[in-house]
């Protein structure tokens, strides 16, 4: 699983040979070094495959008691598995910062959709393997063969003569999901099965199905999910799409209408899809022979940074003037740390590749205070919201890893291991980060620019 966000790029314009020896590379279609050294320049080519919709993790043990579906769910503590869930596992994963009903709503499927019941088993015996030393082994087998169950139970729908794309296969993909987030520490199911998966569903039934209602609050926590996947790999996403972008003015929503987070959400999305498009553009290039084309279009890129660097100012000026009872809820929080961290994301850009500033007048970079000043925030408010909320920790793994990239001194690193242990408490991808993050901090700080 390879991570970013934003120095991810380095691997992508760093040689082969200039990666396995810790050199800084040139780039070029032959960087310096190969050259000097009559070696073969060969660049890591980016995985571009598509991905259909994916519905099991190969790295999930399998169970052979689970590879038949029953006809009905099997109601035999079916009540505790439902508390389990509604009261502990709810209450401690906040994922939107509003008085959402979703995972409340859900709970009328639990007793006559297969792939609802099993995926709620299986993530509640999860959390109780977790959370509860007594029985553990007991728990962790029946969330895999609940895990398992579910699975199958959504290729049923999926692959059967009558398909229906409806809310509970989506609810229960999205539910799968937060099982691959608790269990699989590698992150491979996070991608495969989470986004490919419920991104794909939701991209077939069209803004149309989420304005309003239980499809509403459903696609406003698959939303965050899929915002920090874009910005943690510096990929477009399916939501820069027109439809998509209005459909929080266009539905049915209250508070969400009015608080920044809403636009802030989107201007990360474009953020995201201007970075993808800007290292697309610069891979591969000859840095030391630009041509007037390229020259041209590196400004209109850098035109495009100032301008969502506008937008985002525009959105802090929005945040500083709420009205005193929003000041102090969870979304303004979320709102807060991701404000800080978008702001050195969209720096990151251009602060990475000396090409920028070679070949253009200005980029729409942050100065080191003002970074530091991001980096604090989002360490402050990540220790906030872990201590004195019931947000989700998953919601701050993209603040995170951005801090990850600036941070010089160990007492912040510290800081930072802590939190990536508060997560992988109760969520084992977090280790995958804490692994890109100390193999990064271990990387002299020059050969993170190119």
């Amino acid at each position: 699983m390879r991570l970013g966000p934003l120095d991810r790029r380095l691997e992508r314009t760093r040689c082969l040979s200039c990666a396995k020896s810790h050199l800084k590379c040139s780039a070029g279609t032959r960087c310096t070094n190969c050259f000097k050294r009559n070696l073969q320049c060969v660049y890591p080519q980016k995985n571009t495959a598509t991905m259909g919709i994916q519905l099991f993790n190969p790295q999930t043990p399998r169970s052979e008691v689970c590879l038949r579906i029953s006809q009905k769910p099997n109601f035999d503590h079916s009540n505790e598995i439902l508390k389990i869930f509604l009261t502990r596992f709810v209450s401690e994963n906040d994922f939107t910062g509003l008085p959402s009903t979703w995972f409340l709503d859900i709970q009328t499927h639990f007793a006559t959709d297969m792939a609802v019941h099993h995926a709620i088993k299986a993530l509640s015996a999860l959390y109780a393997c977790q959370k509860d030393s007594t029985n553990r082994l007991q728990n962790q087998r029946l969330a895999l063969k609940s895990y398992q169950t579910a699975v199958l139970s959504v290729k049923k729908v999926i692959n059967g003569p009558d398909a229906r794309i409806e809310q509970p296969l989506l609810s229960s993909t999205f539910l799968l999901g937060l099982f691959e987030l608790m269990y699989d520490p590698t992150g491979q199911g996070w991608i495969k099965h989470t986004m490919y998966g419920t991104s794909k569903l939701v991209q077939f039934l069209g803004p149309e199905a989420f304005r309003s209602g239980l499809g509403l609050s459903f696609f406003t926590q698959t939303k965050m999910f899929e915002v920090s996947r874009c910005l943690i790999f510096s990929e477009s996403s399916f939501l820069i799409q027109k439809p998509w972008m209005e459909l929080h003015y266009s539905s049915d929503s209250s508070e969400s209408d009015t608080h920044p987070l809403d636009d802030l959400l989107d201007l990360m999305i474009k953020c995201s899809d201007h970075c993808a498009r800007a290292l697309s553009y610069l891979q591969g290039m000859n840095e030391t022979a630009l041509s007037s084309v390229q020259i041209q279009q590196l400004r209109s890129f850098s035109l495009e940074g100032f301008e969502l660097r506008l937008a985002l100012d525009g959105v802090d000026s929005r945040l500083l003037s709420l009205p005193f009872h929003l000041t102090t809820s969870s979304r303004t929080l979320i709102a807060k740390v991701y404000f800080a961290a978008t702001s050195i994301f969209l720096s990151g850009i251009y602060d990475y590749r000396s090409v920028w500033l070679r070949s253009i007048e200005a980029v729409p970079t942050l100065s080191q205070y003002m970074i530091e000043y991001h980096v604090n925030t989002i360490l402050e408010g990540t220790e906030y919201a872990m201590q004195q909320t019931n947000l989700s920790k998953l919601l701050f793994l993209y603040p995170l890893r951005v801090a990850c990239a600036r941070v010089y001194m160990d007492e912040q690193k510290q800081r930072l291991r802590k939190m990536f242990g508060l997560i992988q408490h109760s969520f084992a991808v977090a280790d995958v980060f804490r692994t890109e993050v100390e193999e990064l901090w271990r990387t002299p700080i020059l050969e993170r620019y190119t």
